[in-house]
């Protein structure tokens, strides 16, 4: 059989190396690599959208020396091994183009190189054109008046005019023009001193390399003649080794390379394992969620009778649509509902009930009034006993209350849920999950919107389209739960879930709603002396650097440093191309000259106006002078809360600039802000862990722990332990928590790694249950591929017995922090349950506005500073009974600079 159709042989292993190269790193949850896996897949994924290829099949290298080994030990010998985290990827890219259907050739002591050729010899003829897609240049011999050579990466096709136009010479005397010059990637040796201009003109001259040196008498000049003489056999060995071992046997018909439709299942589970979340969405095909169950309700009689058949419904489901994604500045567009209990998802009806579209600047007719909708739904979203449902439900909430709507408890989100299950997620969002947990492809926001850019685009989509879009959110997140409801009763997450998370929920969306107010002249002022400032440094470190130069360019200072000032090398940068000048080769650096310390402060004070000065004050609401930042629960592995747009746990502490911001942030007129923070939370939980008597007695006695750390690491009685003694203690007390070791804390510290490795030895003799326990919960880890909080969040650790040594350990000390920082992470999030549940109890007008790491602030009013800081100390010391006690500090001001320290 032939065909007019080409052929297209795919050099793998080429295109294996070149992706790894071109993407930067990339890892599945579990640590995996994937990053040559997704290049490669892309490439795979070109050829065929570009192509259509109806005959295909991808060739790879088999592992181990092949046939060239034996004519030549040192063939390709100056090549390093594979990479450990590129080895670990070929079989899930084989996994990949099995999955796709696609023929693949492999055989071991060959190249993929000779089993192209040996392809090409087979079928390539006027009847059946073969396009080789590669950009190795040994390949360039196979093209002929049949045969192309295409290279996607750099989208350039070459023919045999074009090797001829490149090389100078007809693809059909390559092999003897590559033995010439040799390659010395792959260690072929060629002609020492003959290169491609030299090799041209042999070539054209004597045609081949056995005429060459029959006329050998005839090559000028005589030194030339004299370096090929000398070296003929090193020109005929490259050329062995060049030469591609057409003779393989390989199919030999068309038809053998057809490649079938992709196998999807096959493809889905390997993208989920693989956390390749755009290429589920691009390449599979999922289907949509059924419509003709999906009613659009626009009579208030109807609402009622809906009503009355959600009352008593186990779950409902809601969704809101809205004008912004900013819950508290967008207005109500429509609310979608959906009821079932677990298992009845898809058969479940859903409705939509549209309160604010708009067309032509008019509201649409045939809408519901939001004052009988919200008449209508408010007793079923108040009751204590039908659970509310949704995803990212912290959104929906604000977004109904502010509209008057309840949403209380019992609550559950599907975002939060899918977090709790696996934290090392890439993306929880719904249209994702869909996707991967229950192949259902959602309409996406443009697809609606008509790609609408108006920031209200919602509001002006056709009601019918509404309906379905809004939906389908629901059943979706009704068949979510189906599933990740019983998963949270299996890993024992359920009571986290409902009992911390979900009663979390709304506090964060009122912590949020409340704000923090901001000085907004402060800001102005600060804006200003910083720039002042910033344009100091500038003068400054031209000043020291004795000529101009761009401070922003890593390069230019690069040559300031190490080629002006001839300042010490360090590092060089991940591309090894120039010298590294991050911040931590500025630290090194700046105990030899003024500039790399100069250019660390102009740094980090431009950062902090860029980030905070200059965008805080866009951030603040006209209505209420106030800004409100977002709570993130499903961000950090460790189960910590995060704030976004603007983050307030990153303000700097410890610079004079940091604690000016920090002033900017004000209590209301007649209040004080009180900040409640946990003394060493993460040292009393590693106590509680390890056991260790010595930690157990000191917590239990009130000493200062970092005090008695120092006087056994310095040798000395506690009476004589210095400030900067307890310093380094407690830089090893919290660095022994995240797994530091001799060296990171030699850097830390500014000492040898001698005198380092001496204070970890001195204190892991002082606390020996803590050694112990980190011996202990790594063999857990690695024994159940987990390790949990006291509260049973969890952490996946598949890296814990890794081959690669640098995975492995960073694995080993995620083992040894998660269970202490998640642990801590919970008890914050119980005290601000615990203190929201007193203050509401009490009566008291009392508000929290903040969660920064161990902390809790609230905003207080004057006279309620005491009752309020008897009232959080009693109920944040009592959330968790640990082997210690919990001790929480107090303080109070009229700023967040007055409260810290």
């Amino acid at each position: 059989m032939t065909s007019q159709e080409p052929l297209y042989l795919i050099d793998g292993s080429a295109y294996i190396y070149r992706a790894y190269h071109a993407i930067g790193p990339l890892t599945n949850p579990g640590g995996l690599p994937t990053h040559a896996v997704y290049g490669f897949t892309t490439i795979l994924l070109r050829v065929i959208r570009e192509k259509s290829p109806r005959f295909l099949a991808v060739v790879f290298d088999a592992k181990g020396p092949n046939f060239r080994h034996q004519l030549y030990p040192q063939y390709k010998a100056n090549r390093p091994t594979m990479p450990e985290d590129l080895s670990c990827q070929i079989p899930y890219i084989k996994e990949v183009v099995a999955a796709y259907n696609i023929p693949s050739l492999e055989r071991e002591g060959f190249e993929a190189d000779d089993l192209i050729a040996a392809a090409v010899r087979r079928l390539a003829g006027p009847e059946q054109p073969v396009v080789v897609v590669s950009g190795d240049k040994d390949l360039l011999q196979l093209v002929g008046d049949h045969v192309t050579l295409w290279d996607p990466m750099s989208d350039k096709v070459l023919d045999v005019e074009g090797v001829t136009g490149k090389y100078q010479v007809p693809p059909r005397q390559l092999l003897d023009y590559f033995a010439l010059v040799g390659d010395s990637s792959d260690n072929v040796p060629g002609v020492p001193g003959v290169g491609p201009k030299t090799a041209a003109r042999l070539i054209g001259s004597f045609g081949d390399l056995d005429q060459l040196y029959e006329r050998i008498e005839e090559v000028t000049p005589p030194k030339l003649r004299g370096k090929l003489l000398v070296h003929r056999q090193e020109a005929l060995l490259s050329r062995d080794l060049i030469r591609l071992a057409d003779e393989l046997e390989v199919p030999a018909r068309p038809e053998d390379y057809a490649h079938a439709a992709p196998d999807q299942e096959k493809l889905r589970q390997l993208f989920q394992f693989l956390d390749f979340t755009r290429l589920i969405k691009s390449e599979l095909s999922s289907e949509k969620l059924v419509a003709d169950r999906f009613r659009l309700v626009t009579d208030p009689a109807r609402l009622v009778e809906l009503a009355q058949q959600w009352r008593g419904e186990a779950t409902l489901v809601i969704d809101s649509e809205t004008t912004s994604l900013d819950p508290l500045q967008a207005d109500l567009v429509g609310i979608s509902l959906c009821s079932g209990a677990p298992g009845e998802g898809a058969k479940r009806e859903a409705w939509y009930l549209p309160i604010g579209h708009r067309a032509d600047g008019k509201p649409v007719a045939g809408q519901l009034p939001l004052a009988r909708v919200r008449e209508i739904l408010t007793p079923l979203l108040a009751d204590s006993g039908t659970l509310k449902l949704g995803h990212n439900l912290k959104f929906d909430l604000q977004v109904l209350r502010r509209h008057g709507f309840p949403l209380e408890p019992p609550l559950a989100d599907t975002m939060i849920a899918s977090y709790l299950i696996d934290p090392s997620r890439r993306s929880h969002k719904l249209d994702d999950l869909a996707e991967e947990l229950l192949q259902r492809r959602l309409t996406s926001f443009a697809e609606v919107t008509g790609g609408d850019k108006r920031p209200d685009a919602f509001a002006h989509v056709a009601l019918e389209a509404a309906a379905d879009y809004s939906c389908e959110d629901v059943v979706a997140t009704l068949l979510l739960w189906e599933q990740l409801q019983p998963k949270l009763a299996e890993l024992e997450l359920t009571e986290l879930f409902d009992r911390v998370e979900m009663v979390l929920l709304p506090i964060l969306a009122r912590m949020e709603r409340i704000g923090i107010m901001v000085d907004r002249e402060l800001l102005v002022e600060l804006a200003e002396e910083f720039g002042r400032e910033l344009a100091r440094l500038e003068e400054k470190i031209q000043q020291l650097a004795g000529e101009p130069f761009n401070t922003n360019s890593p390069r230019q200072l690069e040559e300031i440093l190490f080629d002006k000032l001839k300042l010490p090398r360090g590092r060089k940068t991940k591309g090894k191309t120039a010298y590294s000048t991050d911040i931590k080769e500025l630290e090194r650096l700046a105990a030899y000259h003024d500039l790399p310390a100069t250019v660390i402060a102009q740094r980090n004070l431009s950062k902090l106006k860029s980030t905070y000065v200059d965008k805080l004050g866009t951030l603040i609401s006209p209505s209420d002078g106030r800004i409100h930042t977002s709570f993130n629960q499903t961000v950090t592995a460790t189960g910590r809360l995060s704030s976004s747009n603007p983050n307030l746990q990153n303000i700097p502490i410890r610079t004079p600039e940091g604690r000016r911001l920090r002033a900017a942030f004000i209590a209301a007129p007649g209040h004080l802000f009180l900040a409640a923070d946990y003394s060493q939370i993460d040292l009393r939980v590693l106590a509680h862990y390890a056991q260790d008597p010595v930690l157990l007695e000191a917590f239990g006695r009130g000493e200062d722990i970092h005090t008695r750390t120092a006087a056994e690491i310095f040798r000395v009685n506690p009476a004589m332990v210095t400030p900067q003694m307890r310093r380094v203690a407690k830089t090893i007390n919290f660095g022994i928590i995240y797994g530091m070791s001799a060296f990171g804390l030699a850097e830390q510290l500014h000492c040898s790694r001698k005198e380092a490795q001496t204070f970890i030895d001195r204190y892991f003799e002082l606390y020996r249950g803590v050694r112990e326990f980190m011996g202990s919960i790594v063999e857990q880890a690695r024994r159940d591929g987990y390790v949990c909080t006291l509260l049973k969040r969890r952490r996946l650790l598949p890296e814990i017995s890794a081959a690669n040594k640098m995975r492995r350990e960073f694995a080993e000390r995620t083992a040894i922090n998660t269970p202490i920082q998640g642990t801590a992470a919970d008890i914050i999030k119980l005290a601000a349950i615990a203190c929201d549940g007193e203050l509401r109890a009490a009566g008291l007008k009392s508000e929290a506005l903040l969660q920064i790491h161990d902390e809790l602030i609230f905003e207080v009013p004057v006279q309620e500073l005491e009752p309020v800081s008897e009232l959080v100390r009693g109920a944040m010391e009592g959330v968790m009974e640990l082997a210690v006690p919990l001790l929480v500090n107090l303080k109070s001001g009229p700023n967040l600079a007055e409260i810290e320290g």
